[in-house]
């Protein structure tokens, strides 16, 4: 009997260490996002499927014309394997064979998001008559639907070193920033703009592509056709949340414009909807321009100044932006700002 018992327990002890192997080893990915990286597109749906998460092609390839996506394998993946399972997630995939998606047209982006010739409810969706297969989704919260956000990622290569705008005699002119910022900030205004459109948002940007050069007038000009702008930059010196204060300023020779007071004070409100989600994301501080800390004769937040919208600019962290990661966890902190935004104005 005792030979028995011995062996039983045995048995037992076995068995534990057979489960806590098998724990130890899917530790990580548990009931969070799945690894699908190296699998088949199809394989990888089925595998997001059995977790309630949605599987897409990151906006940044173009899958329009390919007949075999579903033999096609993974290559990365974000959110990374493991993550929190959320509700509103989706798991976004880069496939290995496809090429860049073509540069976005945002002129089209802004006769999307700008009230057209009052035809009917002012209620209906500006491309409802659209076939199903690429209308935008319908908004699933109902304080997102008519609302656009302007993206604006920062900086242009190649640009002169001065372009004096006629109307207001500020030098617009921009410039290439920070080693590697025009294409950080390109790739986190795709995560952003996918958020926000998921969420029921109408976005603009302000380029076509990374490389697009576009004067800092022309940025502000696109982003007063929206409700609210957003401004993407880093800098490995400051990272905070910044608007335009009552009383910033910004001139060049004999030309002064001043920010208007009443986009000063709503730019402050937005600011301070989107602070708390930003600051959990790595956005340390929050804080205003009008004191000059960009030197009133200078370029830099000419942008802000222009605007006739609220208007915030978010000086990134280089290393946090340069993953996926943290492009994911930035993007996902501006659209909980921007619902908190608009949930009260």
């Amino acid at each position: 009997m005792r030979n028995i018992l011995l062996i039983v327990g045995a048995c037992v002890i076995a068995a534990g260490l057979v489960v806590g192997l098998v724990m130890l080893v899917t530790k990580g990915e548990g009931t969070g996002v799945p690894k699908v990286i190296g699998m088949t597109y199809s394989d990888a749906r089925k595998k997001a499927a059995a977790v309630g998460l949605e599987i897409k092609v990151s906006e940044l390839q173009d899958a329009s014309d390919v007949n075999d996506l579903e033999k096609l394998k993974v290559e990365e993946q974000d959110p990374k394997p493991g993550s929190k399972l959320d509700d509103e997630l989706a798991l976004t995939v880069k496939l290995v064979g496809l090429r860049d998606a073509p540069p976005l047209d945002y002129q089209q982006e802004i006769k999307k998001s700008s009230p057209g010739p009052s035809q009917g409810s002012s209620s209906r969706p500006a491309q409802a008559d659209q076939p199903a297969a690429t209308a935008p989704a319908p908004a699933p919260q109902s304080q997102a639907a008519g609302r656009s956000v302007c993206i604006d990622p920062g900086h242009s290569p190649n640009s002169p070193s001065t372009q004096i705008d006629p109307e207001t005699g500020l030098d617009v002119a921009d410039n290439s920033g920070a080693s590697g910022e025009i294409q950080a900030m390109w790739d986190l205004s795709q995560r952003v703009k996918a958020q926000l459109e998921a969420a029921g948002y109408q976005v603009v940007l302000t380029k076509q592509s990374a490389n697009s050069n576009v004067s800092l007038k022309e940025r502000a000009r696109i982003g007063n056709t929206c409700n609210i702008v957003v401004r993407l930059h880093y800098d490995p010196a400051l990272q905070a949340l910044i608007y335009p204060g009552q009383g910033q300023y910004k001139k060049h020779g004999s030309a002064t414009v001043t920010v208007d007071p009443n986009v000063a004070a709503a730019s402050a409100a937005l600011a301070q909807a989107m602070f708390p989600a930003l600051k959990n994301a790595g956005i340390p501080k929050m804080m205003n321009d009008a004191v000059g800390t960009s030197n009133n004769s200078g370029p830099a937040y000419v942008g802000s100044v222009l605007s006739k919208v609220p208007v915030v600019l978010i000086e990134n962290n280089p290393s946090v932006v340069a993953t996926a990661a943290g492009q994911y966890s930035i993007a996902s902190a501006i659209t909980q700002g921007v619902k908190q935004y608009f949930a009260t104005h």
